[in-house]
Order: C-alpha cells, then sequence, then structure tokens
C-alpha cells in the first residue's frame, strides 16, 4: 500500500496524526497482525535475537526524530528508526501499531535522538544522492560525512580439536566510508590516515599542521577528524 501524504492530516495513519506535505510512506508492519512486508520481523524487535553483535539499526528502539523534506519542511509526529543495512528510514505511529517506510526520495535530513545520543543524516548534492549520509562536523567551510554500509556475517566457528577459527556468534559488522565536503560544494573521499587527511584539507595545510602538533600523540580515527574539521570551521 503507498500513500501519497498531501495534507497536514494522513488518513492512512491515523485521523489525528499530522504529516507535512511532500513525503510518501509504505506500510510495512502492523504489530497487531503480522508482518506485512520485508524487514517486519526486525522492526519488531530491532534485529536482536540470540548472541548476536551490533545491529542492523540506528538504535535499540524507536527514538525521537525530526524529518525535513526537499522543501524544508519538517516532521516530527511518531518515532523513529534508520536501518543501516537496506539504509530505509521507519516511522511508528505509536496509535495504530503500525510502522511505515518513509521514501528517501523525499528526505532531506533526519535527525534522530535517543536523548544520550543524536545523529544526523542527510542528502549530499555532490555524493549520491539517493543516501544518507551521517553528519560528523560540519561548519562554514568543511563538512565531515560518513556513509555506513552494514552487512550480517553468520557465525563461523570451526575447530579441528587442535586449533580454531572464526566466531561463535553472529555479527551484524559496520563499514564506514568518509567524505569531506568544502563550501564549495566539492567533496573529497577521506580515509583515516593522516596523508588522506592532509590531502583532502589541502587549502588549510598549515591550520591542519598546528593542529597536528598540539595533539602529537592522538590516534587517527573518526573523533579525531571530526575535531580537526571543526577546528577549521572555527
Amino acid at each position: 500500500m503507498k500513500t501519497r501524504l498531501t495534507g497536514m492530516i494522513v488518513g492512512v495513519l491515523v485521523a489525528s496524526t499530522a504529516m507535512a506535505q511532500g513525503y510518501q510512506v509504505q506500510e510495512v508492519y502492523k504489530f497487531a497482525n503480522g508482518a506485512q512486508a520485508q524487514n517486519a520481523t526486525a522492526l519488531k524487535n530491532f534485529g536482536h535475537s540470540g548472541e548476536v553483535v551490533g545491529s542492523q539499526f540506528l538504535f535499540n528502539t524507536w527514538v525521537k526524530g525530526v524529518i525535513v523534506n526537499n522543501e524544508g519542511v519538517e516532521f516530527t509526529n511518531g518515532l523513529f528508526n534508520y536501518d543501516k543495512i537496506s539504509q530505509n528510514l521507519y516511522i511508528n505511529t505509536n496509535e495504530n501499531n503500525q510502522a511505515f517506510l518513509v521514501f528517501k526520495k523525499d528526505v532531506k535530513s533526519v535527525t534522530l535522538t535517543d536523548g544520550v545520543t543524536t545523529v544526523t543524516l542527510e542528502k549530499v548534492p555532490a555524493l549520491k544522492t539517493d543516501q544518507l549520509y551521517t553528519v560528523l562536523a560540519k561548519g562554514s567551510r568543511y563538512t565531515l560525512y560518513a556513509l555506513t554500509k552494514t552487512k550480517f556475517v553468520p557465525a563461523s566457528f570451526s575447530t579441528n580439536g587442535i586449533s580454531s577459527s572464526g566466531n561463535m556468534y553472529d555479527e551484524y559488522r559496520d563499514e564506514k566510508s568518509y567524505f569531506i565536503v568544502s563550501a564549495s560544494g566539492a567533496a573529497q573521499p577521506v580515509s583515516l590516515k593522516m596523508k588522506s587527511v592532509k590531502a583532502a584539507l589541502q587549502a588549510d595545510k598549515e591550520k591542519v599542521e598546528d593542529y597536528l602538533k598540539q595533539n602529537p600523540d592522538a590516534t587517527i580515527d573518526e573523533n579525531f577528524v571530526s575535531l580537526l574539521v571543526q577546528s577549521l570551521n572555527l
């Protein structure tokens, strides 16, 4: 069932649920009556069953959020979660016991929070516009984005009685790629290696060198590059 949300009141959800104009949703799970489409079981328990490391979802429960559509209209009603495998955004109205898939083509950005962790995902015109990229650092000069792709890795433990290999647990494994986008809109892929970071920020070579001198023992990881980009935006 695909429904165009053309007004402030969305009849397909419930009469009292307000939704901003310009979104399409598809019902994917009716909790009271069973599966309606793919990912239904995962949406019910967010992929956690038995000894599993990691998750296919960004959060372990439904969380609050703000969606901004392509026209800049915000929508906050309901609860949300993001599937890192399918890279789909879901909304639960919490009123009619239903979950819906929000069509990404209508989404410009979404901010999700569980009260402790806040994550903002955006479409980036300089990159693939059918993807949502996590904002790690953003300012007037540079923005650091991450694209997370998650895959399911089944348990692979084996032993011959002398040696063993593999893991005894299933795992949802995140693989991230990073991009620095300048104020001009130019996008540069970057790895978590100093040579790559310096190349992406060549226009601010001296400031980068100064930052490195101030942090000589720092590990070049996601947090370090985020803080570096933030410093360049000051």
